[in-house]
Formats: structure tokens, sequence, C-alpha cells
């Protein structure tokens, strides 16, 4: 990626403002279908296979592996939401802000490759008044790509 400074802090900044905008007053099972329905269809228009989870405090609500995609999408999904989880930030402000730093997981913040993954598509699941309570990931596409699937998804729904 050839951004400059100044590209880079408005990408972080977007992002910043994206996870204070993208919050939930509820979220359920019953949410968590309707989103990952949602997404799925998000994915058809666009004619992009992905796997699409969505968990909520540790429990998986939902999981769909478009044809097309491929068993590795959930072990990327694990380790992408495995750095939502710990930063509490998208996956993708995460990676992109590590980088702008010049820091890795695992020599800055002893996170082993294996169980962590600096890409994009896993977002914050945020409840109004609790914070984050779990993520809402696809896997399939390049970075940003899967970032801007999700948050789009998400935006989406939301004004639904």
């Amino acid at each position: 990626m050839n951004s400059t400074n100044a590209e880079i802090t408005a990408r972080l900044e977007q992002m910043q403002q994206e996870e204070q905008e993208l919050v939930w007053d509820t979220f359920n099972s019953e949410t968590a279908l309707q989103l990952g329905q949602h997404l799925t269809q998000e994915a058809k228009q666009r004619s992009q296979a992905v796997t699409i989870d969505i968990t909520l405090k540790g429990h998986r609500l939902f999981l769909h592996a478009m044809e097309g995609t491929h068993p590795d999408n959930e072990n990327w999904i694990r380790r992408k939401n495995n750095v939502v989880n710990h930063f509490g930030s998208s996956s993708w402000h995460t990676a992109l802000r590590l980088r702008s730093e010049n820091k890795t997981l695992e020599k800055d913040y002893h996170l082993a490759d294996a169980d962590y993954v600096l890409a994009g598509g896993a977002f914050p699941l945020i409840l109004k008044g609790e914070g984050q309570v779990g993520t809402i990931t696809i896997s399939g596409l390049p970075d940003e790509e899967d970032h801007d699937l999700v948050t789009t998804g998400i935006r989406s729904f939301l004004r639904a």
C-alpha cells in the first residue's frame, strides 16, 4: 500500500467514526439471522463469494459459507475475530494502524500469527450502553473489500 501519511490518517479516522456509528440498540439470535441473510444478499449482488460469521458473547449465532468459498475462510475468521476481541476495533483498522506504526502482532504484542492476523473483514459488534459484545466477520475477499462489505452491510441493515 503506497498511501501518504495524510491518506492513512484520514482512513484511520474514518474507521474510528464507523466504529462509533455502527452501534446496535439490541442484538439477539434473530437479529444475527436477519443480518447474516442481509450480508449474504449484499455479497450476491456484488457477485462475491464470502464466508460470514456473527458471534455474540462467545456464541456463534450465524455462519454461512457461500458457494465458491474455502474451509480456510473459517480459520481466517477465527484469527480476525481474535484481533477485534484483543484490540477492540475492526481488524482492518487495527491492521492499518499497526502498519502505520511499524508494529507487528508477534514482535510488539506477543500474539502468535497462528491465532491472530492483520487482515480486514472483522468488525466489533457494539451494543449501546454495553460496548463490544461480539464480532461480525466476512472472509473471502481482499482485506479492504472484506471490510467494506461488512461495514456497508451493517450500515444498510441498521438504516432499514
